[in-house]
């Protein structure tokens, strides 16, 4: 009697334990440090993902022109690549990607940053940077690339939650998204009311990838230009997750 006892409880705690270890890789995320980091020093820490020698099309570190808080995106920890389908994912981590830390989206609409650094694209306007990447990472943010052959064109397939969840599925149900080449190593990423309906017309926002870090470790110093006025435009603290 006493064995068929403490079976009923020894089942509770292994169903106590699996709930506490799942919640915890749940929320995990927003308790990841983050730490500052220097766009001068951009070599130091740009170009460290695992990915790094992918033969990607948009291999490089980016600042974002039209998106904010983010600042920038490092593809370098692109994974999951298909050479057959020309498509790889990001997951938008805060390994991958840098925010400023205490801006809301709103700071860069201000009188300094007005017309230079306003949104083109829908941004967080009332969350700190720091918050916007931990949910971005909470909700396993992750995009799908798939480019065409010449490597000018990718749609974006994006993932919240699962690419199984509800979220996902309504959310690219009601965007089709775009990334494309334009002159000079610039990428812009579009969103369309559908994929289908790839035009002036039916685009709804835009925003800008500008080359900061190039694949051959060279600094773009228009990128690097831009990327410190932002900041400073809102009297930013660059920061990202704390590397090995």
């Amino acid at each position: 009697k006493a064995r068929l006892a403490a079976r009923p409880l020894k089942m509770e705690r292994v169903q106590q334990f699996l709930g506490a270890t799942l919640v915890a890789y749940l929320i995990y995320p927003l308790f990841v440090p983050l730490q500052p980091r220097s766009l001068d020093d951009v070599k130091a820490w740009g170009l460290k993902g695992s990915g790094k020698d992918l033969p990607i099309p948009c291999m490089g570190v980016y600042v974002f022109a039209g998106l904010n808080p983010p600042m920038t995106i490092d593809m370098s920890y692109a994974y999951g690549y298909d050479k057959a389908a020309g498509s790889f994912w990001l997951d938008f981590t805060p390994h991958s990607v840098t925010v400023a830390a205490e801006a809301t989206g709103s700071a860069f609409e201000g009188e300094v940053a007005r017309g230079k650094f306003a949104a083109t694209a829908p941004s967080p306007k009332y969350l700190p940077g720091w918050y916007v990447i931990k949910q971005f990472a909470l909700l396993r943010y992750r995009v799908q690339f798939t480019f065409d052959r010449a490597g000018k064109v990718a749609t974006i397939r994006s993932c919240i939650a699962g690419c199984w969840s509800p979220l996902s599925w309504a959310y690219n149900a009601a965007l089709g998204e775009t990334l494309e080449k334009r002159g000079n190593g610039v990428w812009v990423r579009h969103n369309y009311v559908s994929l289908a309906n790839r035009t002036a017309a039916g685009r709804l926002a835009s925003y800008e990838l500008l080359p900061l870090l190039l694949p051959d470790g060279k600094v773009q110093q228009s990128g690097l230009k831009y990327a410190k006025a932002k900041l400073a435009a809102v009297n930013g603290t660059l920061k990202g997750a704390v590397l090995a």
